[in-house]
């Protein structure tokens, strides 16, 4: 009877601690200053990788849209500079990665490009400890999702 209420016990802080996907997502904004925005379309399956930059009074978003079935692992790169790096890191085959430009009023600038990619680069000014973060957030992302990724840094 101990052993059921143990696993019990486990089973229930296990799932009354872990984050929603709206949570998850909420998070990578609010950590990032809002410069890094993750979307997920349910109805399309693909993961929005929204980067948004200024320069002067021009605010601009760029837009990568991937197949979140196609990430293997997650791993940090470590910057010198204060800049660091999250990689998504795609299957073998690479996976086509759509991009595209919006601007302030999310209105598409140009159109959209496609081109194969072996992974995905987004870097964050941050110490190490937020990186490490961010990167357990992008993995607990990818379950929220349904897709099992590996952490890229322990193999």
């Amino acid at each position: 009877m101990n052993k059921f209420l143990s696993i019990a016990l486990i089973l229930f802080t296990t799932v009354s601690f872990s984050q929603s996907q709206e949570e998850t997502t909420d998070w990578i904004t609010r950590n990032s200053d809002g410069r890094e925005q993750v979307f997920y379309n349910e109805n399309d399956g693909t993961l929005h990788l929204l980067a948004v930059r200024q320069a002067g009074n021009l605010l601009t978003t760029f837009v990568n849209e991937i197949n979140p079935k196609d990430v293997k692992s997650i791993s940090v790169k470590y910057g010198n500079d204060g800049w660091n790096s999250i990689n998504l890191n795609f299957k073998s085959s690479g996976s086509t990665v759509d991009y595209y430009t919006v601007d302030k009023n999310y209105e598409m600038i140009g159109e959209v490009k496609s081109i194969n990619k072996y992974g995905m680069n987004i870097s964050i000014e941050s110490d190490r400890e937020l990186i490490d973060s961010f990167k357990k957030a992008y993995i607990h992302l990818f379950k929220t999702i349904g897709i099992e990724v590996k952490d890229g840094n322990m193999f």
